[in-house]
């Protein structure tokens, strides 16, 4: 919420540059009434306006609204970085989980395998499979735990932690 908040305070800051370089009107009516006494009255009355526009601050101006837009697309891509790696760090938590349930039907078949081999009713061969199946989800989980330590670190540095 506070980076969306940033977000905003610089597209304000931004809008606030632009409208120093937008030209101002100024419009005003006067009336005076004067008696100077032995009948002399004089009645005045006045309109005016004017008109500013500030060409010596365009040049000035210009580099300013490009440098409070930079500012801005920084504080979105920071936002936009920032929610990507999130769903990085849910993503490498998913495939930990998934992981962690290979491991236990792998675990599982393993057993199975072993019971029917000292039956006698699978061969050498589907052991060793089973073996090397439960083997490779082992590996799997590593990797997995790897990548999940790596994208909650990726994160936390997004967030200045």
């Amino acid at each position: 919420q506070l980076l969306q908040k940033n977000v905003e305070a610089a597209m304000l800051q931004r809008k606030m540059e632009q409208g120093k370089l937008l030209p101002t009107v100024g419009v005003g009516i006067g009336y005076n009434y004067y008696n100077m006494g032995s009948g002399l009255d004089n009645n005045f009355g006045a309109v005016f306006a004017t008109v500013s526009i500030p060409i010596s601050q365009w040049w000035d101006g210009s580099h300013a609204v490009r440098r409070r837009r930079l500012a801005e697309d920084n504080a979105q891509l920071l936002q936009i970085r920032m929610q990507k790696n999130w769903n990085d760090v849910d993503d490498a938590y998913k495939q930990l989980v998934l992981a962690k349930k290979g491991i236990e039907q792998s675990e599982e078949n393993l057993r199975l395998n072993r019971n029917f081999y000292q039956a006698g009713t699978v061969t050498m061969n589907d052991l060793l499979d089973a073996q090397q199946l439960y083997q490779q989800c082992r590996d799997r989980y590593t990797d997995a735990y790897a990548a999940l330590q790596t994208k909650i670190l990726e994160y936390e540095q997004s967030v200045g932690k």
